[in-house]
């Protein structure tokens, strides 16, 4: 058994792929596979994993027909030997030392998982370390974090509403195979989030290492992920993590965050998409939520309440510049007088 299978679906990232698998064989910890999903790329990606394969018996190529990121991470799972699990995207960094610190800390912990801070960059400009995605040592001031770990009930709000990127955590294989159901979801986008609720929920040990050990690449113009045509999706994940929930027999306990969940990210995609049938079905979601749990001058409830007493998607784009000039926001609308609808959700907000 070697201690950490790392899984890398790969699809068309010919431009960054040899500085990112080089990130990851060029670890401190050297007891690794290193399983390389090729989902049918198109570019000369195949071609630089065999390169890689023929200098680094560490690297395992699986060539397989197209079937989206899901599918090349659920094959890596299938086939992974290791101790641990570490999920990487083929168009990101690693520090050096990231997967020795996430060894070492699970070790101490015996941890179902491990969590970490996040770093952003582009190209030419420097690294962005503003938004870490978790920040749990201001959470657990004062913890050592080698000899420290949580549960859900200590982290409820990361459940729901924080970064599901699996590339930030840490697996322990033993406990994921405990489960016949911990796979990503095939066909829709997203397929991350039911994979972070289940293992949010799921683990008794969680533990976290406090530094900066994972680089996120904003500027990659051939990911395929969550695009403009497939963010409808959002509606069928929404109703997945719901079911797991309420199957697990926690959907009280999280209900919500779960409802702050729902709102923020139907949300966040009605503009992006442009999509009258991704606006109608927003409103018909909404008009069946039960939102007393949320505050009653929130932000959130106030965008929730603009949407539900917009008349059309237009109405509702209309509403929202006004609600945002209101709110001090700069979007890039079409500035017209504020309808009778959006007046009547500033009553809900600002009364």
């Amino acid at each position: 058994m070697v201690g950490i299978s790392v899984i890398v679906p790969v699809y068309n990232v010919e431009n960054y792929l040899e500085e990112a698998l080089n990130s990851i064989l060029n670890q401190t910890f050297t007891d690794i596979e290193v399983l390389c999903i090729n989902d049918g790329s198109k570019d000369n990606s195949l071609d630089i994993l065999y390169d890689f394969q023929r200098k680094d018996e560490r690297i395992k190529v699986i060539d397989k027909e197209n079937g989206g990121c899901g599918s090349a991470r659920n094959k890596g799972l299938d086939l992974a030997k290791g101790k641990y699990i570490y999920f990487f995207d083929p168009d990101d960094k690693t520090k050096p030392e990231a997967l020795e610190k996430l060894y070492d800390n699970a070790e101490s912990n015996n941890s179902d998982l491990v969590m970490f801070k996040l770093a952003t960059f582009m190209d030419g400009h420097e690294v962005d370390y503003s938004h870490p995605a978790y920040n749990f040592d201001e959470l657990f001031k004062g913890k050592d974090f080698n000899n420290f770990s949580f549960n859900r009930d200590d982290i409820k709000h990361y459940v729901l509403n924080s970064s599901f990127a699996p590339w930030l955590k840490l697996y322990k294989k033993e406990f994921l195979d405990s489960y016949d159901d911990f796979r990503f979801v095939l066909g829709l986008a997203f397929d991350d989030v039911p994979f972070h609720v289940m293992s949010l929920v799921r683990a008794k040990r969680i533990s976290f290492v406090p530094d900066y050990l994972y680089f996120y690449r904003l500027s990659n113009p051939t990911s395929v992920n969550n695009t403009k045509s497939n963010q409808i999706d959002i509606f069928k994940i929404i109703d997945i993590v719901e079911g797991f929930l309420r199957s697990e027999g926690v959907f009280d306990e999280f209900e919500y965050e779960f409802t702050k969940f729902k709102i923020e990210h139907i949300l966040r995609y009605i503009l992006s998409t442009n999509s009258i049938e991704y606006f109608n079905l927003a409103k018909n979601q909404f008009k069946n939520l039960n939102v007393k749990s949320i505050p009653r001058d929130s932000d959130l409830l106030g965008r929730y309440n603009l949407l539900l007493d917009s008349d059309s998607y237009f109405d509702y784009q209309q509403n929202l510049l006004f609600y945002n000039n209101r709110m001090n926001r700069k979007y890039h609308i079409i500035n017209t007088s504020p309808s009778f609808y959006a007046k009547k959700a500033y009553k809900k907000l600002f009364k």
